[in-house]
């Protein structure tokens, strides 16, 4: 694979696995139909996010970084594959039925008065939901969709799938940079290069996984990611 160079030198120019191999790719698992309305978005969207993770992996790999560059990098590393993921189980939670619904949503919300009771003042509001014709998905979490996909083994049985998932999505949560109960630390500290080897290691398993069937061929689209954790 070529380097990244300058545009003002003679080195050839640098290609990721094109747009159009990826979205193919995606539309072995991603299609029409199967109660889902966006697959051509998703599969789109999925490809560019699956290539711009691939030049951050030559980024990684092609320029010297400061400490402080690489350690963002992870960074951003992390937050894309987090995306995808999360994208890819939305969809699959849809389309084998096992995605949160509901029947009622909200239609209006009366609150009470402030009283007082054993030394601290409290507030009872009352919610009025109106039924809907028909159940319509309810928003889920990342946190919620990882765990359904453990219950319906969505990436397959093997515990220590779901348990790296559970690590990402904690990480995903530093995308905010305040202050919170679950951000120990900072950046430096928590975007390390292990991180970024169980991310790679994740991302490659869902990826050439059996929802993809991949052929020798397009198991070299994700060479990079096995590469970086010595698969």
């Amino acid at each position: 694979m070529s380097e990244l160079s300058r545009t003002d030198e003679e080195a050839g120019t640098w290609y990721p696995t094109s747009i159009s191999k990826l979205e193919a790719y995606m539309g072995k698992y991603i299609e029409s139909g199967h109660a889902y309305k966006h697959s051509y978005a998703l599969k789109k969207d999925l490809a560019y996010n699956l290539q711009y993770l691939q030049f951050q992996d030559r980024i990684i790999h092609d320029i010297k970084l400061s400490s402080v560059l690489y350690t963002q990098t992870i960074k951003t590393v992390i937050l894309v594959s987090c995306s995808i993921i999360e994208s890819l189980l939305h969809y699959s939670l849809i389309v084998k039925g096992v995605h949160s619904e509901t029947e009622w949503t909200i239609k209006t919300l009366f609150k009470g008065n402030q009283k007082k009771l054993d030394g601290e003042f409290v507030r009872v509001d009352t919610t009025i939901y109106s039924k809907l014709p028909k159940k319509q998905l309810k928003h889920m979490t990342f946190d919620a969709m990882i765990k359904s996909s453990k219950s319906h083994s969505i990436f397959g049985s093997r515990a220590l799938m779901y348990d790296r998932l559970e690590t990402l999505r904690t990480l995903r949560n530093r995308v905010h940079l305040q202050p919170s109960d679950d951000k120990q630390g900072t950046d430096w500290l928590t975007f390390t290069t292990d991180r970024l080897n169980e991310t790679y290691s994740v991302m490659y398993s869902i990826l050439t996984s059996s929802l993809f069937k991949p052929t020798i061929d397009q198991k070299r689209y994700f060479e990079y990611l096995s590469r970086q954790y010595g698969a």
